[in-house]
């Protein structure tokens, strides 16, 4: 399925730039349409295609959903401890 949505999308552009150069000459406003037509679709298919492979890749397990990549850095926010005076009260405590 992937693959088909490459092709697509490949083929889409293809098709966008041979409108555009084809038609050069008449120009108006249908060869612009067909064009952004054209693109339109390769870009919703590449952009399927991208989706199905994230897919892929979380049911695979190389990739795990709603967990951040190994390569950010992790940060830990701690809270300060509060300072105890000599009554035993705590200062400073949420």
């Amino acid at each position: 399925m992937r693959m088909f949505f490459i092709a697509v999308g490949v083929l889409s552009w293809i098709w966008a730039l041979a409108v555009l150069w084809i038609f050069a000459e008449s120009g108006g406003a249908l060869t612009v349409i067909a064009a952004g037509v054209f693109a339109g679709v390769a870009i919703v298919a590449l952009g399927c295609e991208r989706i199905l492979k994230t897919l892929e890749d979380i049911r695979d397990g190389r990739l795990n959903a709603g967990t951040p990549p190994n390569d950010l850095p992790t940060v830990v926010v701690r809270r300060p401890e509060p300072a105890i005076t000599p009554s035993g009260h705590a200062v400073g405590a949420l």
